[in-house]
């Protein structure tokens, strides 16, 4: 039986999720968080779907055995294949990120709006966020755009630079000569070069599903009868390799008090 005290749990990638724990807090402060990065494997958009659902599935097996009432799937990716597979694994809610965003994107657009979509190969070879805008709001047009060089910018510190800048147009420049209204921010990493993309082209109106995933999480919580009451919250993060920059960069995607930060690995899928 599921409890209030219980934590939840949250993964991704690598550090990019804790945009969305990030998020879960200022929501939900009194909540205990568990937030696994996959930072040794990290990215997930070039893997196949196989691997993508066996990391996924080892990070969860982690998670359960934290005791965790519910799960945040805090990757794109991850969300894109792996999701009806953890599912599977528990009866705990398990929760992705791109419904969310694809809500937040239907809110706001007005029929017949063109979106742009940046987001890893892979979840954008899934096809998940068209499949989810056709059951959602079927009269917007979504363009696609495979960003592979973000995520290894974004986490190696470069977010902010010149090189950014050049890859950013790049990949940008063609969503903008489609006339791409609004833009579906499709990894957790890149909110970290939201100010990059609103200075370059600032006719996007930019769409996060952080958010909209934290809203969805309390509503589900509190469907179950499971929101923490208790004040203080304690916030735990795992990574499964610890580098030299490491803290700095959970700084810099999550400010917060951390109670606990260490590495941590998960058993193999077989």
């Amino acid at each position: 039986m599921l409890h209030p005290n219980q934590s939840v749990g949250v993964f991704d990638s690598g550090l990019g999720g804790l945009t969305v724990l990030r998020e879960i807090h200022a929501r939900l402060p009194q909540e205990n968080l568990i937030y696994f990065g996959d930072t040794a494997r990290v990215p997930y958009g070039n893997k196949s779907a196989t691997t993508i659902i066996r990391y996924s599935r080892e990070i969860v097996r982690f998670l359960l055995s934290r005791d965790v009432k519910a799960i945040v799937v805090a990757c794109n990716t991850a969300s894109s294949y792996a999701l009806e597979a953890i599912r599977e694994m528990t009866d705990i809610p398990v929760l992705g990120v791109i419904d969310p965003a694809v809500r937040s994107l239907a809110q706001h657009a007005k029929a017949g709006a063109t979106a742009g979509l940046i987001a890893t190969k892979g979840t954008i070879a899934s096809q998940s966020y068209n499949t989810s805008l056709a059951r959602q709001h079927g009269e917007l047009n979504l363009v696609g755009k495979a960003c592979p060089l973000l995520v290894p910018l974004i986490e190696e510190g470069y977010a902010e630079s010149a090189a950014a800048d050049l890859i950013l147009r790049d990949y940008l420049a063609p969503l903008a000569e489609q006339g791409a209204e609004y833009l579906i921010l499709g990894c957790t990493h890149y909110p970290l070069i939201a100010r990059a993309i609103n200075r370059l082209y600032p006719q996007f109106k930019l769409i996060d599903s952080a958010e909209e995933t934290a809203a969805e999480l309390k509503a589900v919580l509190a469907e179950k009868n499971i929101l923490r009451t208790e004040a203080g919250g304690r916030v735990e993060l795992y990574v499964s390799d610890m580098t030299d920059s490491m803290r700095s960069m959970q700084q810099l995607f999550f400010q917060s008090k951390v109670d606990k930060f260490e590495t941590a690995q998960v058993a193999e899928d077989l």
